[in-house]
């Protein structure tokens, strides 16, 4: 099992924002109102990646926002990527995926502690829907997994190739392996536990409570999930992250700590990183749009943003 898990989160990595809109969509109407920029978002154009330069830079960086989960014919083309990253010194993503150690804290994050199992939060009527939906959509049943948190259970779901109709890509995969071909530096963020503690803050009741919710009728969550992916495609920024913020509903408080606290942690770490050597950032798209965007505080301090388009 641990060797699926790995495997697994070694193509996912930070899948926070899947998780986001998967739950959040199982309690909510299939239909969506329409989504609505901000004015600040109007006054640029909008892109996935951006140019970063002035204030003190000698050379430019890029900012690239990633989406986790999507199939290799829907991504943006890796050799136009990568031509970008050519113009840069180092590749900074949100964790170090070339440090050994912090993959292989990801399958203790992924346990649930104390030897507790999604039989703990579930009854018996509860747990089955939850294995007829693992048998259904991952050929596999609940019982295999039953020791992984809730939430990791709905990413393995909404990134099987039965529901993706596809073997998922990777952004930040595909990305490291040019950083380690090209000899350049990979920086991370953040670690894997300070991921995982964002995470723990939701409670492991309320995770297997979503998950059962997501059984009743998955095939809309997965829906959801794939018009998600419909707005990363048209390449707009805001969009994405109004999408993800009207996705996040009431739980205002993940959302701050998910998005909007950390992207406040890490500015003064892009910074430092862009001053040291230009970089290529990618980071998941919904952490570049809003006011506490990325994009936003990096031109609050002072720096020329400039859309690119793929």
């Amino acid at each position: 099992m641990k060797k699926f898990l790995l495997n697994a989160l070694s193509v996912l990595t930070t899948v926070f924002l899947t998780v986001t809109a998967i739950f959040a969509q199982a309690a909510k109407p299939a239909a969506t109102a329409p989504v609505k920029t901000t004015a600040a978002a109007n006054e640029t154009a909008h892109a996935l990646l951006y140019k970063i330069s002035g204030k003190n830079l000698k050379k430019p960086s890029y900012v690239f926002g990633t989406i986790h989960i999507i199939c290799p014919n829907d991504m943006f083309s890796m050799e136009k990527l990568s031509g970008y990253l050519d113009q840069t010194d180092q590749l900074v993503m949100e964790l170090d995926m070339d440090n050994t150690a912090e993959m292989q804290a990801m399958g203790a994050g992924l346990v649930m502690p104390d030897g507790k199992t999604l039989k703990d939060f579930l009854n018996a009527e509860q747990f089955a829907k939850v294995d007829e939906m693992f048998k259904n959509y991952m050929g596999m049943s609940a019982e295999n997994v039953k020791q992984v948190k809730p939430a990791f259970l709905a990413i393995m779901l909404a990134a099987s190739p039965k529901v993706l109709g596809c073997a998922p890509g990777s952004y930040e995969k595909s990305l490291l392996e040019a950083a380690v071909a090209k000899k350049k530096g990979v920086e991370g963020l953040e670690t894997t536990a300070s991921q995982f503690a964002v995470f723990d803050k939701m409670p492991l009741e309320k995770q297997a409570k979503d998950l059962y919710e997501m059984a009743a009728n998955p095939q809309k969550s997965f829906d959801q999930f794939k018009a998600l992916i419909a707005t990363y495609k048209q390449q707009n920024s805001d969009a994405l992250y109004e999408t993800i913020n009207a996705q996040a509903g009431d739980d205002k408080e993940f959302k701050t700590n998910l998005l909007d606290n950390r992207n406040i942690d890490w500015v003064p770490k892009l910074e430092k990183a862009m001053t040291e050597r230009a970089s290529f950032i990618a980071v998941g798209g919904g952490h570049l749009g809003g006011k506490k965007g990325v994009l936003n505080l990096l031109r609050e301090k002072g720096y020329k943003i400039e859309a690119i388009k793929l």
